[in-house]
């Protein structure tokens, strides 16, 4: 591939949600990697998910071997945070979900 491909920024000088990803997406596209930049994005925003899914799955294994601390604020803590973990989980799994329904519709 021959040229230089410049992801575009916001006019307010903020990143856009995407620009995160752009970058990668960008050298993903140009080591042929990706057929296009948005198949590339796609490739990157799941393997950002899938990083995560993984560091919940870890916290959430460490947090169901922790013993009881015998301290009832610290042990209620400990309980919020498997719940909420969980439900991000949950939400990271329908992201990801929805990554590949967009892989699928994406035109070739």
């Amino acid at each position: 591939m021959t040229g230089t491909l410049i992801p575009l920024r916001s006019d307010r000088g903020a990143a856009s949600a995407l620009a995160v990803f752009d970058v990668t997406a960008v050298e993903l596209l140009q080591e042929g990697r990706a057929a296009t930049l948005s198949d590339a994005r796609l490739d990157v925003i799941r393997a950002d998910l899938l990083a995560k899914r993984r560091q919940l799955v870890a916290m959430i294994a460490d947090l169901r071997a922790r013993l009881p601390s015998g301290d009832a604020r610290i042990d209620a803590v400990n309980a919020t945070l498997l719940a909420e973990a969980g439900i991000g989980l949950g939400y990271v799994d329908q992201f990801l979900e929805q990554v590949g329904a967009c892989a699928l519709r994406a035109p070739d």
